[in-house]
């Protein structure tokens, strides 16, 4: 499965976010997205899971025009976990896992099934995070919370998973430690893309690498 774009520009009140980019992402694949402030990476994103709606060019969900595609439908396919994401006051880690298994067409009351839960530890113990799993989300480390959180995108069940600068704020040791547990779960099947500022630090772990810079993509780099 892949996520294509061609030609995909995002303009607004004027200003090019994004210009004529092309890509393919692929599942079974880290691809890190690297470039400085206002460099477009968000915005690309927020294409990517369907939150905006690209001004020119063609976004394509594994061979379909996202044009033709619902959010909720991109959503089947696409998960995103923002930028500077708060954690939720007062919920365990494990609490907020299981909120990545709610679908807005479900019932509201509607608790969550033995599949739903089995998802939720798979999650957690694909995250190294069983034995955070009691604790407030809010009390974590930052490295712990980063952890947290991908179990939460793990536990959607989408294919394709988006971190938006996931690796601000920790230092060296748990950015390799990060990055080895994104590409063993890319391993698995699922596509995992990072926004990150820091192209030295991504070339040693990425499949791919995007460089962008004023809304415009240089040529797709392949370290390994």
């Amino acid at each position: 499965m892949t996520l294509a774009l061609d030609e995909v520009s995002f303009v607004r009140r004027g200003r090019v976010m994004l210009g004529g980019v092309s890509a393919e992402i692929a599942a079974g694949r880290l691809t890190c997205v690297v470039g400085p402030n206002a460099a477009g990476k968000t915005t690309l994103l927020r294409i990517l899971s369907g939150e905006l709606r690209a001004t020119s060019g063609r976004y394509l969900v594994d061979g379909v025009d996202a044009g033709r595609l619902s959010r909720r439908d991109i959503g089947r396919e696409v998960s995103i976990i923002p930028q500077d994401v708060q954690p939720p006051p007062y919920l365990t880690v494990s609490e907020m896992v299981a909120l990545g298994r709610f679908r807005p067409h479900r019932a509201a009351w509607r608790r969550p099934d033995k599949e739903d839960l089995a998802l939720v530890r798979s999650s957690l113990a694909r995250c190294r995070a069983e034995a955070i799993a009691g604790r407030p989300v809010e009390g974590l480390s930052g490295g712990e919370q980063k952890r947290a959180w991908l179990a939460f995108g793990l536990a959607r069940g989408t294919r394709f998973l988006l971190l938006d600068e996931t690796l601000d704020g920790l230092d060296a040791p748990a950015k390799r430690a990060f990055f080895e547990l994104l590409r063993a779960v890319a391993a698995e099947g699922r596509g995992i893309v990072l926004t990150s500022h820091d192209l030295h630090l991504v070339g040693g772990h990425a499949d791919t690498v995007l460089v962008l810079g004023g809304g415009h993509l240089d040529l797709p780099h392949v370290p390994r």
